[in-house]
Order: C-alpha cells, then sequence, then structure tokens
C-alpha cells in the first residue's frame, strides 16, 4: 500500500481556464555550483521551478492527501472521468512517477 504525499515546499497556482502551476525548489546540480564561483558570482543553493498542470494532472494532484493509497487515487480518477481502471492506471502510475522524479511527491509505504 503505496501512498504519495506531496512536498511541502511546493505552492500552488490555479489559473483561470482549470490549469494548476506547482512552484517548488530545486537544488542546484554540482556543477552550476563550481561555475558559478568560478565566475564570481555567489552561488545560491535553490531556486524555483514551475510545471504547468492540465485539468486532469490538477485532478489527480488534488487527490494527492497523505492519506490516500494509490489504488484510491486510481479509483477516484477512474470514476470522475469515467474511464475504466485500467486506462486510470496507466495514466495515474505515469503521471506519479512523473511527480516524483521532479521531487514534487514523496511515495510512502508504512
Amino acid at each position: 500500500m503505496c501512498i504519495p504525499e506531496r512536498n511541502t515546499g511546493s505552492e500552488e497556482i490555479f489559473k483561470d481556464n482549470g490549469d494548476l502551476v506547482l512552484s517548488f525548489p530545486v537544488v542546484y546540480k554540482p556543477f552550476f555550483m563550481r561555475l558559478w564561483r568560478i565566475v564570481g558570482a555567489t552561488p545560491r543553493e535553490t531556486f524555483n521551478r514551475k510545471i504547468q498542470l492540465d485539468r486532469l494532472g490538477a485532478d489527480v494532484w488534488s487527490l494527492i492527501d497523505g492519506k490516500r493509497d494509490v489504488k484510491t487515487i486510481i479509483k477516484s480518477f477512474a470514476s470522475l472521468h469515467g474511464l475504466d481502471n485500467r486506462e486510470a492506471e496507466i495514466s495515474v502510475t505515469l503521471f506519479l512517477r512523473s511527480l516524483g522524479e521532479k521531487g514534487l511527491i514523496s511515495i510512502n509505504d508504512p
């Protein structure tokens, strides 16, 4: 039973068209930190990155509350959008993987 949790450093900005923009801190890679030092600039540890989610992505994001497991999120998403469970499973798991790779969520296995 895997439970996704949001990155607490992320900020949500809702657009009029139903899209959702997530802003989240990202740590600079060591290469860029060294490059900043070489050119004499004061390196910053992090910068904010933004990602825009469409309505479907925003719906999955809204289901991630730190309490629902992945299976429950898939079933809710399928019901919400009239999909069969297999279609929803593929879409949601790929999306969760993408969010995890970006550092927007972590997956906990209690």
